[in-house]
């Protein structure tokens, strides 16, 4: 029997409590640790997933040698310190959405990950969605023709709360980074890099965006519009257009396991691909694979992919005059 990989969980949060039930699932990984520097919490944490080794300190959990990888669920303004933790000890990381702030500190990242020869990946859990990468499969054997645009949208309505992760920019909080990030996601994944980004947003007396509008411009003059709020409530969906036909994937679109293929002639056809547990699954499956394998960079969230997506995010940030302390 081949050994499972042994998992650590750095930050025990709601977050990390969804990784962990579906880290269960897995027949291939297993949950071994746990650190959060609220001890109670991490013990906690350790009695609801069955973890038999806690950890208060972050120096002590990396130093863990029995350690597989660890997965980083710390807030976003706290990304790139973990992770280069982690990787400075020779831990791969699974680190969640998104990797860092901004471009620059991603770039230091994935430089150390090579020069360590160490898988690093942001944890965009929505690619490995059967769902999802099934609707990617299709536009690319052009079920739909050729993309001549994409819509979709994220938004909830949030309590204002000045210092909560969400409205905070000690945290790197608003709207683009914490769930922004999902549209733009599935609209690179479908269409590639845009020519263009033109962006427009509502900043939040902290200073962070609570909207964003997003339109991107291809070189064959296709369009994509995106939007995230965490004012109110949105569809929450995602459409894309082509030349032959329409896919629509409903609400919540970055979770989902069906949509639907609208042809020119009039036909619909509802295709559903079920998840296991919450959906984290299927991206710690790949994660151990590429363990197992000897990968350090994933094939389906190349190291190209996340940087293009932060640069994207820099430029967005910069022309809604969003900054943060990280930002030279």
């Amino acid at each position: 029997m081949t050994k499972k990989i042994r998992w650590g969980i750095l930050g025990c949060g709601r977050i990390a409590s969804k990784f962990a039930s579906d880290l269960a699932l897995s027949t291939t990984g297993e949950l071994y640790a746990c650190v959060s520097q609220d001890l109670d919490n991490a013990k906690s944490f350790a009695q609801k997933y069955q973890v038999h080794h806690v950890y208060s300190n972050y120096y002590t959990f990396v130093s863990c040698e029995e350690l597989d990888a660890v997965y980083i669920a710390t807030p976003h303004s706290h990304h790139f310190e973990h992770t280069m933790l982690c990787l400075n000890a020779g831990k791969p990381v699974l680190c969640e959405k998104p990797l860092t702030v901004n471009q620059s500190l991603a770039t230091q990242l994935f430089d150390l990950a090579k020069s360590k020869k160490c898988l690093l990946m942001e944890a965009m859990w929505t690619a490995f969605l059967p769902a999802i990468q099934e609707v990617k499969e299709k536009v690319s054997k052009g079920h739909i023709g050729n993309i001549r645009h994409l819509k979709a949208d994220f938004g909830f309505k949030s309590n204002y709360d000045p210092l909560g992760r969400l409205f905070n920019p000690d945290l790197a909080g608003g709207s683009l980074l914490d769930i922004g990030i999902y549209p733009l996601f599935i609209c690179l994944y479908l269409m590639g890099v845009p020519q263009k980004v033109i962006a427009s947003g509502h900043l939040a007396d902290t200073g962070v965006d609570d909207e964003c509008t997003i339109m991107l411009k291809y070189k064959n003059g296709a369009t994509a519009l995106l939007y995230s709020t965490i004012s109110h409530n949105t569809d929450t969906i995602c459409e894309v257009f082509g030349t032959e036909g329409k896919i629509y994937i409903p609400s919540r679109f970055h979770e989902q396991i069906q949509y639907k293929i609208k042809k020119e002639t009039g036909e619909t056809t509802t295709y559903v691909r079920d998840k296991t547990g919450f959906g984290y699954y299927h991206e710690i499956e790949h994660f151990n694979n590429c363990i197992v394998t000897g990968l350090t960079e994933s094939p389906i969230l190349p190291y190209s992919l996340s940087i293009t997506m932060v640069q994207i995010m820099d430029d967005i940030r910069k022309q809604i005059g969003l900054l943060y302390k990280w930002d030279s």
